[in-house]
């Protein structure tokens, strides 16, 4: 990467942290329409849309490069969501990339094999992307309950943060955290955001797990056994745990 083109990324990224409120309408527009063009990439076949269909989510696919591949492939690496993507800690499964704008780079460049983007693309690019707002409707913008949220939400949020240890590293507000984990799936990879999390199935870095229900039981355990003293959820746990998930 040119030391022009870090720059650029460097000033992006220092623009991109001010508040929501001056964010620019137009640059945003031009962001949404970049995201479905199919120039970006070198065959003119995949855009960001592809991959991240339905304003900014997830195809729910497993891929090598452009390339499908079975759920749970060891080289494989799913379709994060895009919601709420502005606030998470770090990108990429590798959870080194500290910038979104270097992160779309990437995927252009490495993934899609498609021409250096301007800055001005990935500046576009990149507002689109973080205005994608979280979509919870029974949590705040934190994740925390509203008050009419059903008690099954709200148990399962105290056992979110409190016995079963999942808030360790999925920390509520970004509901990520910067640091990579190895969580013995192969090796460290990001801590994935937990925003909409009850569409991204499959889940873990290669789609190897397929429930919601199968995952928050496997990092309970997982998460339990980091901080000392393994347990696994009760049903009724599993079940409350699931429910404040299928609330984010």
């Amino acid at each position: 990467m040119s030391l022009r083109l870090k720059a650029a990324l460097l000033a992006i990224a220092t623009a991109a942290a001010m508040p929501a409120a001056g964010a620019d309408q137009a640059l945003i527009e031009k962001g949404r329409a970049l995201f479905s063009d199919t120039s970006l990439s070198a065959d003119s076949k995949f855009a960001c849309a592809t991959c991240h269909p339905k304003n900014g989510h997830t195809d729910n696919k497993t891929y090598i490069g452009t390339n499908v591949v079975a759920d749970g492939d060891p080289m494989g690496r799913s379709t994060p969501t895009l919601w709420a993507a502005g606030r998470r800690s770090v990108y990429s499964w590798a959870g080194t990339v500290p910038m979104l704008e270097t992160n779309i780079r990437g995927i252009i460049v490495n993934r899609m094999k498609g021409a250096e983007p301007s800055p001005e693309t990935l500046g576009a690019l990149a507002a689109y992307v973080r205005s994608l707002p979280p979509q919870p409707k029974q949590v705040d913008e934190n994740g925390v309950p509203a008050d009419a949220a059903p008690a099954a939400v709200k148990r399962g949020f105290a056992l979110f943060t409190g016995a079963g240890a999942c808030g360790a590293c999925h920390v509520p507000g970004s509901f990520d955290k910067a640091d990579p984990e190895d969580i013995e799936t192969g090796g460290k990879f990001k801590v994935a955001s937990l925003w909409a999390v009850s569409q991204t199935a499959p889940y873990f870095h290669d789609g190897r797990t397929k429930t919601l229900s199968d995952a928050a039981k496997a990092m309970w355990e997982m998460s339990t056994k980091k901080a000392g003293k393994q347990t696994s959820p009760t049903a009724a746990e599993l079940a409350d745990v699931v429910a404040y998930l299928n609330a984010l």
